[in-house]
């Protein structure tokens, strides 16, 4: 056993995804056995969600869906039988009406918002016609919400109802019971943002209808975008205060501290901390592809630790409350344009909850949970928010139900410390703003901490890495129910096939479905780079790769899914050869059931693999054939594995189109030969060897030099005859791979020229 090995827990998950020749989901098998089975028309569009518990009971999610032609979702009837109704405008296709009844009584709406716009499409006003009227100390309270924005789109101004006991702090507010009559538990409130010249929020004054209210400020680093609430005394934020030197927040109050990785990951939040060390804390732990895997909570009694923990696995959570308490899955199902989830226990289920029960959520333009209803179309809850997500009142049939609503603002998670769990970022919706950098750089301005552009009722951000505008979620909703379902996995999930190793580039295409159109080199690189990096690890434990040979096979992979379309799913492999050599190959995912095949059958795949369009890298050179004759000056034979680049014609075994004599030697992993090193003339670079970074260059230098780098791989120039380009990661203090590159001519045979160094993202 490894010493990686040995640290996993012993337990084990499996999850299975069935899927159609479209690559659509047909059935997901989750970890304890429940089946979520899709259903499609002609189209490809879906028509059917159903759950097969463990138990053996049948429940519809959703079914009766339609779209109109430009793919937004008209209604749908969800499995407890309440009907949602979209409606859109038809000069710009804004959604203007978001309504839901019961199929049985249409007349009467469990929801029904209406919003209306500016020229420019910011919100500026919603009604919520299914609430009524209230009056709460002479003061009517209607469910309105209006909003003003300043010239940057920019919010500025609010106004709603709210619970007129809420004290603004990060915790939520008191709970309100349905049916209760005092009416002075509502009230309307005003909210006024201001802002810096470099976006961030300096106030936010909140003056309610009935009392005083309170103004937040803001204070804001001299020489940074680093903020905190501004405190008597205190110095301004910046790194090595309240900030560490990678810009993660160090504190959300005092005494609660807040820890971070060398991957920028929160792993720890303190929550109180004692002199003994018995803290009460919660804790995370996240898998390469950065995704988190494991939230704990402790907390210490003066007589019992309480603990809880929470694994997070494809479509499903477990909730353990300690070896003897109760112990919940939580199945999250797709429905629709709304979310479901399902309720299993496994141990100490409370007597007034049903097990296998299926809880919905109506949620509101932004996919916050605004209604939980039960499989009877019953109120469970409801909850309304502040614009940036704190919550402004809620509401419960019993603090029971209450106690299991896990998604809130945005349909995400709110944990203990008041913070919302994104993928790749938390979110303080009480300081309004991101708790670290954005780990995708500058795509949405250069105010790395701004939540949503600080228009939070325009745009949502699903992942913390990038915000998009209503119009776009609603217009690709349908794409990412067919794609990112569709393929079997969420982002940050892969599919693993056995022996070779293929992982599904499904990232590539929920890219396509995440992100805008115009999508920048640099924002695609920091988007992949960590699930391909994460993908090459695991392989390489499989296969016993060393880590230079992982960063190696990494780039490799990187490399090759930056040059294909985010469209295109990418499959990647690793494999010994018969002779101790150690080969990574990528290629279309259509064809990685015969190369699987071919990996696990032939001793020699490689021909075949090319057949197939996959590509190789020799990553450990098999042992040298004795007596060999050397390889040819130029030209391809038929064991080389044909370059992604360049679009070549292979016609029977042992003959290939030809190719110009100036073209480079792109030997494939196959040849059982260890070939002859390129001469790469490096003067026009003497001074960037000599200075800073140039380990870095040297590196890249050699690998291409003993071929353990595809000159093919690299970058195709504009207006460059056989030049490429190649990424020198972490070249002068740069984050990522990417921002800087190394130009390499070909010159004729195996003589080669290193141009210059430069940064293609400058302008």
């Amino acid at each position: 056993m490894s010493e990686r090995d040995a640290q996993l827990q012993a337990q084990t998950f499996t999850t299975t995804w069935q899927h159609d020749a479209l690559g659509q989901r047909l059935e997901q098998v989750d970890a304890r056995g429940n089946r979520q089975q899709s259903q499609y028309g002609v189209d490809g569009q879906l028509t059917k969600s159903e759950i097969l518990f463990k138990s053996g009971a049948r429940k519809t999610l959703v079914d009766q869906r339609s779209v109109n032609a430009s793919g937004q979702v008209l209604s749908e009837r969800l499995g407890n039988g309440v009907v949602s109704v979209a409606e859109y405008s038809d000069t710009d296709g804004r959604l203007t009406r978001l309504s839901a009844h019961h199929k049985d009584s249409a007349g009467k709406r469990l929801q029904d918002l209406f919003y209306s716009y500016d020229r420019v499409g910011n919100v500026l006003r919603i009604r919520d016609a299914a609430q009524p009227t209230r009056w709460a100390s002479n003061v009517q309270v209607e469910a309105v919400s209006t909003f003003e924005y300043d010239s940057l789109s920019r919010l500025i101004k609010a106004t709603g109802r709210e619970n007129a006991r809420n004290t603004g702090a990060f915790a939520l507010p008191g709970r309100i019971t349905f049916g209760a009559t005092d009416d002075n538990l509502w009230g309307n409130y005003t909210r006024h943002y201001a802002y810096d010249s470099a976006s961030n929020l300096t106030q936010m004054r909140h003056v309610p209808s009935t009392g005083s209210g309170y103004t937040q400020r803001m204070q804001v680093g001299e020489h940074s975008n680093h903020s905190v609430i501004a405190r008597e005394g205190a110095k301004a934020p910046g790194l090595g205060n309240g900030f560490d030197q990678r810009g993660n927040l160090q504190a959300l109050a005092p005494g609660q501290a807040l820890t971070w990785n060398g991957r920028n990951q929160l792993v720890r939040v303190a929550q109180v901390l004692r002199d003994n060390g018995e803290h009460d804390d919660e804790v995370y732990l996240y898998d390469g592809t950065g995704q988190r895997v494991i939230k704990r909570r402790v907390a210490h009694g003066k007589t019992q630790t309480h603990t809880h923990e929470v694994l997070y696995l494809p479509g499903l959570e477990l909730h353990r409350h300690g070896p003897d308490g109760e112990w919940l899955n939580v199945v999250l199902a797709p429905g629709g344009r709304h979310s479901v989830r399902g309720l299993q226990w496994e141990q100490q289920r409370p007597d007034e909850m049903q097990d296998e029960q299926l809880r919905f959520s109506l949620d509101d333009h932004l996919g916050s949970g605004t209604l939980e209803l039960d499989e009877a179309a019953g109120l469970l809850s409801q909850e309304s928010y502040y614009p940036f997500g704190a919550t402004a009142w809620w509401a419960a049939k019993s603090a029971l139900e209450a106690n299991y609503k896990t998604r809130r603002y945005s349909g995400k998670e709110r944990d203990a410390s008041g913070l919302y769990y994104y993928g790749f970022r938390y979110y303080a919706p009480w300081l309004l703003r991101w708790i670290s950098a954005d780990p995708a750089g500058d795509v949405d301005g250069l105010n790395l901490y701004a939540m949503v552009g600080n228009n939070p009722m325009g745009y949502v951000d699903e992942d913390g890495l990038q915000r998009r505008s209503m119009l776009e979620v609603v217009t690709v909703l349908l794409l990412v129910l067919l794609i990112g379902h569709g393929v079997g996995v969420e982002m940050g999930y892969r599919i693993e096939l056995a022996y070779f190793g293929l992982i599904s580039g499904v990232v590539g295409v929920a890219l396509y479905a995440h992100q805008r159109l115009s999508t920048t080199d640099v924002q695609r690189r920091a988007f992949y780079e960590q699930s391909v990096m994460a993908g090459a690890q695991e392989l390489g434990r499989r296969q016993g790769a060393t880590e230079h040979e992982v960063n190696e096979l990494a780039d490799f992979f990187l490399e090759h899914r930056l040059a294909t379309a985010d469209t295109k799913k990418l499959s990647y492999g690793l494999t010994p050869a018969a002779r101790g050599g150690l080969y990574g190959y990528v290629g279309p995912t259509e064809h990685r059931d015969r190369a699987e095949t071919a990996s696990r059958t032939e001793r020699n795949p490689s021909f075949t693999l090319a057949r197939l369009g996959f590509v190789g890298i020799e990553l450990r050179a098999p042992a040298r054939k004795v007596g060999a004759s050397p390889l040819p000056a130029a030209g391809l034979t038929h064991t080389e594995v044909q370059p992604q680049t360049r679009v070549t014609s292979v016609g029977r075994r042992g003959s290939a189109s030809e190719v110009p004599a100036a073209q480079p030697v792109s030997p494939g992993p196959s040849s059982g030969l260890v070939p002859e090193p390129l001469e790469i003339d490096v003067t026009p670079i003497q001074n960037e060897l000599h200075g800073p970074g140039g380990e870095i260059l040297r590196r890249v230098i050699d690998r291409l030099e003993d071929r353990t780098l595809d000159f093919h791989t690299g970058h195709a120039m504009a207006g460059g005859q056989n030049v490429r380009s190649f990424d020198l990661p972490r070249y002068r203090g740069q984050r990522g791979r990417g921002a800087y590159r190394v130009m390499i001519q070909h010159i004729s045979g195996l003589n080669y020229r290193a141009v210059r160094v430069m940064d293609p993202h400058r302008r």
